[in-house]
């Protein structure tokens, strides 16, 4: 089940290990964030329009800042 967010869709990212995941932020106008948990590689996720790429959640979390984010 999709998440339910608060803000606006362009406030909102979406982060997915498929090029697929990537495509459908963008279509919903979010920022895409791949894993390369999921078999695509980093090149595919990107092609697919990725702002960031983190070989894993652990490599995603330690980048948090890079998002914009903080916990």
């Amino acid at each position: 089940m999709p998440a339910k967010t608060k803000g606006p869709e362009k406030d909102c990212f979406v982060i997915g290990d498929a090029t697929w995941d990537v495509l459908a932020a963008r279509r919903a106008g979010m920022l895409a964030v791949g894993l390369l948990s999921g078999g695509y590689g980093e090149d595919e996720l990107y092609r697919a329009g990725a702002f960031r790429v983190y070989r894993d959640a652990g490599e995603l979390l330690g980048s948090i800042g890079h998002l914009g984010l903080s916990l």
